[in-house]
């Protein structure tokens, strides 16, 4: 019986490690898995693997980040509109709420909630 369990452990194991799903879940960072609900994180790598600044229930005053950022994970209820200067005035994107995404193309300055 042991053999056989083993041997299942061993099959499931091996699935996951190919299917896509796997991959990404693997690839995720402590920093990323620490972004909680409530919570916008904003990383200066696109693959969010560095140790994000948080802001807890943004609003909707500009915030200037204090570095270009490459990623957010949005893990608030609200879109987040990004810019690409200190002042909110250069509209780069919005990101609907819990939504996770990465800027290889676009350097983001600056942020306030819609």
């Amino acid at each position: 019986m042991t053999k056989y369990v083993l041997a299942a452990v061993t099959a499931l194991a091996a699935a996951l490690a190919i299917t896509p799903g796997a991959a990404q879940a693997s690839a995720s960072s402590p920093q990323a898995a620490a972004c909680r609900a409530g919570l916008a994180c904003f990383y200066d790598s696109v693959w969010a693997n560095t140790t994000p600044k948080t802001y807890a229930d943004p609003g909707t005053a500009c915030t200037a980040l204090p570095f270009v950022a490459k990623a957010l994970i949005n893990a608030t209820d609200r879109r987040i509109a990004l810019y690409g200067d200190a002042g909110c005035t250069q509209l780069l994107l919005v990101e609907p709420a819990n939504n996770f995404h990465s800027y290889p193309s676009h350097e983001v300055r600056a942020f306030r909630a819609l």
